[in-house]
């Protein structure tokens, strides 16, 4: 009974985070990046997941600790028709009371600790390294709503130009000042426009559910309204200095498995030390009048080990150093991992800077001189309406570029966070 309440008590933590708490509205609405790694470790799925997960090992460890309990045997010998009168425990019987212990012997439940010790320590990792990826993903579903949000602005700004133009040029060729051939090229692109708003608003519509799964929050998936904002870019471009690959969870996570596959293998070659089976026994032959044969109480001592006749837990010796490769390999290939996604992060930084560089420099810029000379021209009668369309529609991809760089510097920042995030196994739960 003493473990129980301990067993409660590591039970009860988790259920703590395992609360969501709701999203209101205003949240919702005006939802941020921060929020959005303050929420994700509460009410992100694939985190509980982890939680209970760790929830499990931590009530292993308790179970490792457990030696076996004793065994209790009742019996009954030399049973006849007569045995006499009085109580049971007179009658002419023997009576037999049996207890019997199992001794381990070879350290087998310091090694059973430490095994589901490593492994709990490899569920505190796994939790690190699943809220990590679980915010990179969410936070990656956040920008990408950002911007298709920021898209469907500037279609509808566009949407909004084209009906004022199809307008103004109606007039004009009722007063016969235009051919209806070009007003129709207005209505082409007018169509064109409305079709990618359409597509742009079944678009939202998956975004904001993803992203509302990922945050707990289904109820207020068509309030979710994230904007678009690029990270600050330091002076001279550089992206931050990624820690050292040994302090990642995922890496934490194979190292702490590797330590319990060494554990487990030490417990396996520790089977062969044979356990020891201690057994006491009380025998009561009482003497009745019916029986002058009996040898009142006696006392026996058994002492039992297991005969290695048939094998001597090769196969388990054999799986367990089995086990301790595999878990070396999978930590080789963790820190591989690491280290890639550290530069494939900085590639990323450094390539999304670039790009939107160019693009609020040169493209941007360029399309807004080519876009305003040819609304002059055509305003003017100086040029057609084929121009001028060509130049709207350079400038809207313009804009849209502009908005796609934004959100992939925003992207790439997050990236490199998520690289940059350490594992501090003191202040895991």
């Amino acid at each position: 009974m003493r473990l129980l309440p301990r067993l409660l008590l590591v039970l009860a933590w988790p259920a703590a985070a395992w609360a969501c708490p709701p999203l209101p509205p205003e949240a919702a609405a005006s939802l941020t990046p921060e929020a959005v790694r303050e929420r994700v470790p509460q009410c992100h799925p694939d985190v509980l997941a982890a939680e209970r997960a760790l929830g499990a090992a931590a009530a292993d460890v308790l179970t490792a600790g457990q030696r076996p309990n004793p065994t209790l045997g009742l019996g009954a010998a030399n049973l006849g028709r007569n045995m006499g009168p009085g109580s049971l425990w007179n009658k002419a019987f023997d009576h037999q009371l049996r207890v019997d212990q199992l001794v381990e012997r070879g350290g087998k439940p310091r090694l059973r600790v430490a095994t589901a010790q490593a492994q709990r320590e490899a569920a505190r990792a796994d939790l690190a390294e699943i809220v990590r990826q679980a915010t990179f993903s969410t936070l990656t579903g956040y920008h990408a709503l950002a911007a298709a949000l920021a898209r469907r602005e500037e279609l509808s700004a566009s949407a909004a130009l084209n009906r004022e133009s199809l307008a103004a040029f109606d007039k004009r060729v009722k007063s016969g000042d235009a051919a209806r051939l070009d007003a129709t090229r207005f209505e082409l692109d007018a169509l064109r426009v409305q079709a990618d708003l359409v597509q742009a608003d079944t678009e939202l519509r998956a975004l904001r559910q993803q992203l509302a799964l990922a945050l707990g929050a289904a109820e207020q998936a068509a309030r979710l309204q994230p904007r678009l904002a690029a990270p600050s870019v330091p002076a001279d471009g550089r992206a931050p200095a990624s820690p050292d690959p040994e302090r990642l969870p995922a890496v934490a996570a194979a190292q702490a498995r590797l330590q319990a596959a060494e554990r487990a293998r030490e417990l396996a070659r520790a089977q062969r030390t044979r356990d020891v089976g201690v057994g006491v026994q009380l025998d009561r032959y009482p003497v009745t009048p019916t029986n002058d044969s009996g040898t009142g109480n006696t006392v026996s001592l058994f002492v039992s080990v297991p005969l290695m006749v048939n094998h001597a837990y090769e196969g388990e010796i054999a799986r367990a150093e089995a086990d301790v490769d595999t878990a070396a390999e999978a930590l080789r290939r963790a820190r591989a991992e690491a280290a890639d996604e550290a530069a494939r992060a900085q590639a990323q930084w450094q390539g999304a800077q670039a790009r939107r560089r160019l693009v609020l420099q040169e493209l941007l810029p360029a399309a807004e001189r080519v876009a305003a000379g040819a609304e002059l021209a055509f305003s003017r009668g100086a040029s057609g309406v084929l121009e001028v369309l060509d130049a709207r529609r350079a400038l809207r991809a313009a804009q849209l570029e502009r908005i796609n760089a934004e959100a992939e510097l925003a992207q790439a920042a997050a990236a490199l966070q998520a690289s940059a995030t350490a594992y501090d196994a003191a202040g895991a739960p």
